[in-house]
């Protein structure tokens, strides 16, 4: 744990384009939307950055899973999730997320029952002071 008593933990972010934000409103029976942040706003030190569109539409609703280091430290590369909106899936990275998310690098530390959502891997995303 940082001197700051921040944990650090998962970075999630969400695209909140058009397509993604409304595949994830009409899963499961319309709460498809609040359930991945009601989880990352569950989990120690679980961070939710969210966006515009990042370009992949066809992919369906997309989520960038990432560890930050506690105290405003560093954060891992991420790994990029497609198709987040359904119920198996959304479920299987809430699961993930539940547990803590990565801790390290993800590239390693995926859950096989997400393995086949890998959609890729990214540079750390960047927290900028508001």
């Amino acid at each position: 744990m940082a001197a700051d008593g921040d944990p650090g933990g998962p970075l999630v972010v969400l695209c909140q384009g058009h397509r993604c934000a409304a595949l994830r409103r009409l899963a499961d029976g319309g709460t498809g939307a609040t359930e991945v942040p009601a989880t990352v706003a569950g989990s120690p030190g679980g961070v939710l950055v969210t966006t515009g569109c990042l370009g992949p539409c066809a992919l369906g609703a997309l989520a960038g899973v990432a560890h930050r280091a506690g105290g405003g430290g560093r954060t891992s590369p991420a790994v990029w999730l497609w198709a987040v909106e359904g119920a198996e899936r959304g479920a299987q990275l809430r699961r993930w997320l539940a547990r803590g998310g990565p801790s390290g690098d993800p590239r390693r530390e995926v859950p096989d029952e997400l393995r086949g959502a890998v959609a890729g891997f990214g540079p750390a995303p960047e927290l900028r002071p508001a």
